[in-house]
């Protein structure tokens, strides 16, 4: 990815969360004390960043998280309440609920804080007298650190790290999962494509956009619509991760400057089931 980061955790991750996050926080459906706190509402788009928008991104249709943006979204539970609604399509605080593990009054009270914040709405059109449908108001999401009317100054980049730190989390624990499940997988493990890869690389900051720009290019003719039912057949659900980061291990001896004409770095791609 360029500095545009999806989280989902593609926000939020983009990337997506995984499938629960356990004990419910600060008291099954309080706020979380001093995390997120005040919300703020999304508002209107953030100025471009330098470059212009990314390819995906149109501003009348996507929402593009910045620093001062992300306040009222920095909880994990929020987080991948906003994840499943861009990723599987519209639904319910109690299916919401089953599928990251918590009860449907926990989903039901941050699906509430998310819409006075702007990020979802009510789906009036699935809406019945005993369900009530919640879609997200985006078609997709994204995260910058480069939007020249929000630049971090210390105090949002608080809320700017613990919101990484919650699409990075979850992240890991997706990959995680999948370790954990090879005993379960024990027949078809040595048929499966599912893959781990770290490689060492060095290059200027523009070949780092080109190549995140060029990954992100194939992964999309492989996306699947949210909502879509499974195309049947042997295609799978299965997610790609990717992250470019500065080698900073690998660096951290070395005493000759690169006055920023190339950069150390890793690069992960991850595919796990």
């Amino acid at each position: 990815m360029d500095d545009t980061e999806r989280p989902s955790a593609e926000s939020a991750g983009a990337s997506g969360p995984p499938t629960g996050f356990g004990e419910p926080h600060a008291g099954a459906g309080e706020p979380q004390a001093g995390v997120g706190q005040p919300p703020t509402s999304v508002g209107e788009p953030p100025a471009a960043p330098p470059g212009g928008w990314p390819a995906w991104f149109d501003p009348a249709r996507d929402l593009l998280l910045t620093p001062q943006r992300l306040r009222g979204l920095v909880h994990p539970i929020r987080v991948r309440l906003l994840w499943s609604l861009e990723t599987d399509g519209p639904s319910t605080a109690s299916r919401l609920g089953r599928q990251i593990g918590q009860s449907s009054g926990v989903t039901s009270y941050h699906l509430r804080i998310l819409a006075d914040l702007g990020f979802v709405e009510e789906d009036t059109e699935r809406g019945t007298g005993r369900d009530r449908w919640w879609r997200t108001r985006y078609r997709d999401s994204g995260f910058t650190l480069r939007s020249p009317d929000d630049l971090p100054d210390m105090r949002s980049l608080e809320v700017a790290e613990q919101y990484m730190r919650i699409v990075v989390e979850t992240y890991y624990e997706r990959m995680l999962a999948y370790v954990n499940s090879f005993a379960g997988r024990l027949e078809e493990l040595p048929t499966l494509p599912w893959t781990f890869h770290e490689y060492a690389i060095e290059l200027t900051h523009d070949e780092a956009r080109a190549l995140a720009a060029e990954v992100s290019e194939v992964i999309r003719r492989y996306r699947r619509e949210p909502g879509a039912p499974p195309r049947g057949g042997d295609s799978e659900r299965a997610v790609f991760q990717f992250q470019m980061l500065p080698d900073d291990a690998g660096t951290a001896t070395d005493s000759t400057a690169t006055n920023g004409t190339a950069t150390d770095a890793t690069a992960t791609g991850e595919v796990p089931s």
